[in-house]
C-alpha cells in the first residue's frame, strides 16, 4: 500500500522538525555556556584576587615595580643613561664701566626717559626708569640727572647745561 501526502504537508512537517531541533540545540548551548562562564569567573576571581566591583580606590604601583625601567631606560640604544656632560668652565665677563653721557631727559606723567649717548659707539639710546644697559640699571631720572646702579656701585650722570 502506498500513502501519498500532499507536498505542502510534508514540507511543513520537515520545517517544524528542523525548528524544534534548532531550539533544543540552542537551549543546550546556552545552558552549557552559562555553567562554564560561572565556573571560569569563579576561578579567575580566586586566582587573581580581584577587588570587589564596588571598590573604586586607586592603588598606585610602588617604585620598586619599575626597577627595570629605571635601571635600563627604553629610549636609549644601549639601554643605559647617557653620562652627564661636564659643565663648561665659567668665565667671568669683565664688568665694563658706564660709558654713557646724559644728553637729555623726557619726563611725563607716566614715564621718565633718559636720552643717553654711548661714548664708545656714539649712538643715542633712550632708556626708561627700570631698564638696563651693559649690566647697569637706570634707577631714577630727574630733570637734570640719571642714577645708574650695578650691584653696590652707583653712578650719577649729570645733564651738561652747556648744550
Amino acid at each position: 500500500m502506498k500513502i501519498t501526502l500532499p507536498q505542502s504537508l510534508v514540507t511543513r512537517a520537515l520545517l517544524l522538525a528542523i525548528a524544534t531541533l534548532a531550539l533544543i540545540i540552542a537551549a543546550e548551548l546556552l545552558l552549557a555556556g552559562a555553567d562554564e562562564s560561572a565556573e571560569t569567573a569563579a576561578i579567575d576571581a580566586a586566582e587573581f584576587s580581584l577587588p570587589p566591583p564596588n571598590d573604586n580606590r586607586l592603588i598606585s604601583p610602588q617604585i620598586v615595580d619599575f626597577v627595570d625601567v629605571l635601571e635600563r631606560p627604553a629610549f636609549f640604544q644601549d639601554r643605559k643613561l647617557p653620562l652627564e656632560p661636564e659643565p663648561a668652565p665659567v668665565t667671568s665677563v669683565p664688568l665694563l664701566p658706564l660709558r654713557l653721557t646724559l644728553e637729555g631727559v623726557a619726563i611725563s606723567s607716566d614715564s621718565r626717559v633718559a636720552v643717553l649717548r654711548n661714548t664708545g659707539s656714539n649712538q643715542l639710546l633712550q632708556l626708561a626708569e627700570g631698564m638696563s644697559h651693559d649690566g647697569w640699571l637706570l634707577e631714577t631720572v630727574s630733570a637734570d640727572r640719571a642714577l645708574f646702579t650695578r650691584g653696590v656701585e652707583q653712578t650719577e650722570l649729570l645733564l651738561d647745561a652747556s648744550n
